[in-house]
C-alpha cells in the first residue's frame, strides 16, 4: 500500500511493504513523471529509506521510534542541523561586527527570527527541550554582545538589563523598556491535529485544498 504526501513539487511516498516493492514503486513513479510531464526524479534528492532510520522533509525529521508503552511510534522532530542554523543566526546578530546600538534595537532584530522559528517547529516531538536550550543560548549571546557594546561597564551594570518579564513577572530576561527577549520555551507546543482534514483521493484530485 502506498500513501503519497505532497507539498508543492516536493513529495514523499510511504510504502507499506518490502524494500523491493519500494524500488518498484520508485521506478514506476519515475516512468510516469517522465512520460506525462517530462520531469525526472533527482538522483541526489530521491532516496529509499526505512522509517526507523528516518528522513527529512520540509525541514522536519520524520522517524519511527520505539516506545516501551506503545511500540513503534511516528515522531516529527527538529533536525539538529536546524537548531545549529538558528544558533548561527543568533551568533551573527550578536557578533563583534554588530556591537553597536541599544539592547532594545537588538531585541527587535532577534525576536522575529526567534518567534518565526518557534512557531514553525512547535508541533515537533521534544520541541520544549530544544526551545529551552535555545533560550539559554540566546540569553548568553546577548550577555556577550553587551560586553562588547559596553566594554567599560562591569558585570553588575550589564546585569541590570535582565528585568522581570511583563508577561511572567517571576521570570527575569533581557528587556529594554517594553521590548523583551522572545522566549521560545513559552511557545505553545502541541501535536498537529488532522481530524478536520479529509484525505484526498490522489487518483482524481491534485490534493490541493478546494481543488
Amino acid at each position: 500500500m502506498c500513501f503519497p504526501v505532497r507539498y508543492a513539487d516536493d513529495f514523499v511516498v510511504l510504502v507499506s511493504g518490502t524494500q523491493e516493492q519500494a524500488i518498484e514503486e520508485k521506478s514506476a513513479l519515475a516512468k510516469y513523471l517522465r512520460e506525462t510531464t517530462g520531469l525526472e526524479l533527482s538522483p541526489e534528492k530521491t532516496k529509499i529509506t526505512a522509517m526507523t532510520d528516518g528522513f527529512e522533509f520540509l525541514g522536519f525529521r520524520f522517524v519511527m521510534e520505539w516506545d516501551g508503552r506503545y511500540g513503534y511510534c511516528a515522531r516529527v522532530q527538529i533536525p539538529k542541523a536546524k537548531s545549529l542554523d538558528l544558533r548561527h543566526k543568533v551568533k551573527e546578530c550578536t557578533g563583534r561586527d554588530s556591537a553597536r546600538g541599544t539592547l532594545g534595537a537588538k531585541l527587535q532584530e532577534l525576536n522575529p527570527i526567534l518567534r518565526g522559528w518557534a512557531n514553525y517547529f512547535r508541533f515537533c516531538y521534544g520541541a520544549s527541550n530544544v526551545f529551552t536550550s535555545l533560550d539559554w543560548y540566546t540569553g548568553d549571546r546577548l550577555w556577550r554582545w553587551q560586553r562588547k557594546v559596553r566594554p567599560n561597564a562591569n558585570a553588575s551594570e550589564i546585569a541590570k538589563g535582565r528585568q522581570r518579564s511583563s508577561r511572567r513577572p517571576t521570570v527575569r530576561l533581557w528587556r529594554d523598556g517594553s521590548v523583551e527577549q522572545y522566549m521560545l520555551a513559552w511557545t505553545l507546543v502541541c501535536r498537529f491535529r488532522l481530524a478536520w482534514m479529509g484525505t484526498p483521493n490522489f487518483a482524481t484530485s491534485s490534493g490541493e485544498p478546494d481543488a
